[in-house]
Formats: C-alpha cells, structure tokens, sequence
C-alpha cells in the first residue's frame, strides 16, 4: 500500500542518514571481533579461491575430529567467499578488514528494510530499529559468513520486483529474479 499523502516519502534522506549511523555505532566496534563459529570456513575458501579461483572448496581441513574435503563440510554457495578472498587479496586477512568490508551488506539490510516498512507500514523507522537491534541480526551481522549479504540481497530483490511492478518496467523485475 503506498503512503498516504500525510507520510513523509520513501526517499527522504534523513532517516537513512540515521538509520546507518545508528547500525554503524552497533556493528563498528565489533569490528576487531576474532572470527568465530563458522568463519574459519568462509576465510579459508576464499584463500583458497585466492589461490585456485575455479576450484573453490577444493581443499580438506580438519573439522570436528576428521580430515575431510571442504565440499562435504561446507553447506554455502561461495560467493560470499570470492567477495572475500577479493578483499583479502586487496586490504589483508585481518578480522578487521574483512569485519569492515561485510558492513555495507549490513546497512543494506537495515535501510532496505526501511524502505519496504515504508511501502507496508506506518512507522518505517520501528521496523528498521528492530531488525538492527534484534539479537540474531547483531551476531549474524558482525560475522564474515554468507547470512547479513544473502539478507541483503534478498532484501534488494524484494524492492527491484516491487518497484517493477509499480513503474511497469520489466528491466527492473529481471534484475530482481537474477
């Protein structure tokens, strides 16, 4: 349901320009967070893909008690692996760097749930604060695994096919499905 003509629009700046500097003051100082749970997966696929590009999960590692392939202990698609081992190759392996290079998909996820509440709900900024602060999200988010970016991706899907629909432009819901 579009806003009415009483809601400020969708595009107004400031609440965006809030909204991530709130989501910045939460996630930034988590930033130096050692990596964690399954992190270690994610780091050593995209030092691997560093090396062997086309074959990312080709390597064995010791997980649990057993020397098994990555293929079989890794249960992720490996983008999020490549987006990292670009970032490694450029900034260095340090939590910090990864850590830093993650938050885009983050403030993505927060002000994109911003713009659709907006779309389907009277108060935007509620729904925007809560996910950011909803505990799942805080962890989820300060990690270099594929969650916060398929979120974020998701997220943006949602808005292209929407805004397809609504300005009739097929460009746009292709986009969505990709």
């Amino acid at each position: 349901m579009p806003p009415d003509s009483e809601t400020p629009p969708r595009t107004a700046w400031r609440p965006y320009v809030l909204l991530a500097a709130l989501a910045l003051a939460c996630l930034v100082p988590f930033c130096e967070k050692a990596f964690h749970v399954d992190d270690p997966l994610f780091v050593w696929t995209a030092q691997q893909i560093v090396k062997h590009p086309l074959d990312p999960y080709g390597f064995n590692l010791v997980w649990y008690t057993n020397i098994a392939p990555m293929s079989e202990v890794t249960k992720n698609p490996p983008l999020a692996a490549y987006y990292s081992a670009a970032i490694g190759s450029a900034a260095g392996w340090s939590e910090i760097a990864l850590h830093l290079a993650f938050l885009p998909f983050a403030l993505a996820v927060i002000l994109g749930t911003y713009y659709l509440a907006g779309r389907f709900t009277r108060d935007p900024m509620l729904a925007a604060t809560a996910t950011l602060l909803t505990p799942a999200f805080l962890v989820s988010s300060t990690s270099v695994m594929c969650d916060t970016m398929m979120l974020a991706f998701w997220i943006l899907a949602a808005i292209l096919w929407l805004e397809g629909l609504d300005r009739m432009k097929p460009a746009l819901l292709a986009c969505s499905a990709l």
